[in-house]
């Protein structure tokens, strides 16, 4: 498990960093031909950062009476949505942004959660390098596992609400350290559904545009 999870983040290094440049929204030629970054901030919806990710999850369940315990493996891409709700750049940033995750189990038995959560993420800066970070999400995923809680595997939804920081690295790239509270089911499609609740600590590189 432990080569699995090395395999995959590695992977997720490599593709973030095979990007092609082109792919930088907000460039435009300066005054001495070079492109200056955030020249069309303003101007509709637009990709603003591109990350990869990893954490910890964990929790206990009760009716199983197991641990539960996954490492987060994620990409997120992120749009600046402050055109369409009128927010101005000094008031922090409305993203909307696509996680899709492919998370290794190894508690209660070794599995996989795996799937896309779509988000609303609000940043706001409390200095030039410190933006504060809140987030809701949620998306259909599936979970590998069998528990008493949701049964056998199979398709459930992941629910996601964090709080946490984003602190800059440089011009165009970024640290974010953040908390998430996760609640996964079904919706009721099938039973048993009492749901899995867990605690995640998370940590992801952005590249910012």
């Amino acid at each position: 498990m432990r080569n699995k999870l090395l395999r995959s983040f590695k992977f997720l290094l490599l593709v973030l960093a095979l990007l092609p440049l082109d792919l930088r929204a907000g460039e435009t030629p300066g005054t001495n031909g070079n492109p200056v970054l955030g020249d069309t901030r303003n101007q509709g919806v637009h990709l603003d950062e591109i990350a990869v990710g990893s954490g910890y999850a964990w929790s206990y369940l009760k009716q199983s009476h197991a641990t539960f315990e996954a490492f987060p493996i994620f990409m997120r891409f992120g749009f600046d949505m402050n055109s369409l709700v009128g927010i101005k750049d000094r008031n922090g940033t409305l993203q909307l942004a696509f996680e899709p995750f492919a998370n290794p189990v190894i508690k209660p038995d070794s599995g996989v959660e795996a799937g896309l959560d779509v988000f609303i993420r609000y940043l706001y800066p409390v200095s030039s390098s410190v933006k504060l970070v809140s987030e809701i999400g949620t998306g259909p995923m599936y979970l590998s596992v069998k528990t008493a809680e949701q049964g056998k595997g199979g398709f459930n939804f992941l629910n996601q609400f964090g709080v946490g920081a984003q602190l800059a690295l440089s011009g165009n790239s970024a640290l974010t350290i953040g908390y998430r509270f996760r609640h996964l089911s079904d919706a009721g499609i099938s039973q048993p559904n009492s749901g899995i609740n867990s605690n995640a600590l998370v940590i992801s590189y952005s590249i910012l545009y």
